[in-house]
């Protein structure tokens, strides 16, 4: 049990000096991005999104990042690239609204309806290429090839 009890007062230490070290560094940082699996702190952003037909996928390319993580040794890297399904939430801690708009993404609801039209569009071909055949295989026993006559013609060119 004393264990457990020391286990559990280590990670509460570890909790609070992050928890610490977060309140002192924040202000030095434009940017805070949260993604499903961490938080990050960073002067420099650009996040890019392709759309898939199930998902988004977004890339994050972050420079001068703190990363809230206990278990690095140091949490200050010169930068992260980071790609993510989840959501992604950017808060701007300072800076103007123009440096927001520039790093954010500014169209990706419109490539999202192309890249559903695309998909469609691939869904719809595949189907008719499908139809297509099966009324080729059925169209070529009906009419013979041009320049080839049936047995019953054969007659009539002759007498001619």
């Amino acid at each position: 049990m004393a264990n457990t009890d020391d286990l559990d007062e280590y990670d509460a230490e570890l909790e609070l000096r992050l928890k610490k070290e977060y309140a002192d560094v924040f202000q030095i940082f434009k940017y805070c991005v949260i993604t499903d699996e961490a938080t990050y702190l960073c002067n420099e952003l650009a996040v890019d999104c392709v759309p898939h037909a199930a998902y988004l996928l977004f890339e994050l390319d972050m420079q001068d990042v703190w990363v809230w993580d206990r278990n690095r040794p140091t949490r200050i890297i010169p930068r992260a690239h980071v790609f993510t399904t989840g959501d992604v939430t950017v808060e701007q801690l300072k800076g103007t609204e123009a440096e927001l708009e520039a790093a954010l993404p500014s169209n990706v609801l419109e490539q999202l309806r192309v890249q559903l039209a695309i998909d469609a569009d691939a869904d719809d071909d595949s189907e008719g290429s499908d139809d297509e055949s099966e009324a080729s295989n059925g169209g070529a026993e009906e009419a013979p090839p041009e320049g080839h006559g049936s047995a019953s013609d054969a007659g009539s060119d002759t007498d001619s």
